[in-house]
């Protein structure tokens, strides 16, 4: 009777955020501190309020001394993130971004675009 989604909406605009902010690293980022940052997942709030976004950069192993500088640079460009999801993504509220660092050594190469 009713065409429901096998998936949670919160999913869908995850897997859609995880695209479209691999695609702002790989092509629109100038600052060489972002460069070749891999978004290995997102976590989203079931309001759509709250995006966790979880990073690494495989090909360059995050030293201790450059997660810091890493880590202050995604939040000095949160805005610039949000702008180019806000033009990418019909969403009427684009979500508060946190970056973070995944620690887990499995990558899912599956989720990397």
């Amino acid at each position: 009777m009713f065409n429901t989604k096998p998936y949670k909406r919160a999913q869908r605009v995850s897997d859609s955020i995880r695209k479209e902010i691999a695609n702002i690293f790989s092509h629109e980022v100038s600052d060489p501190r972002l460069k070749n940052l891999t978004v290995t997942r997102v976590h989203l709030s079931d309001d759509l309020s709250y995006a966790k976004i979880y990073f690494s950069n495989y090909l360059n192993k995050i030293s201790n001394s450059e997660e810091g500088n890493t880590i202050l640079a995604l939040e000095k460009s949160k805005s610039f993130f949000k702008k180019k999801l806000g033009k990418s993504l019909k969403l009427k509220k684009i979500p508060d971004l946190h970056f973070l660092i995944d620690t887990d050594g499995d990558l899912n190469w599956s989720l990397v675009y």
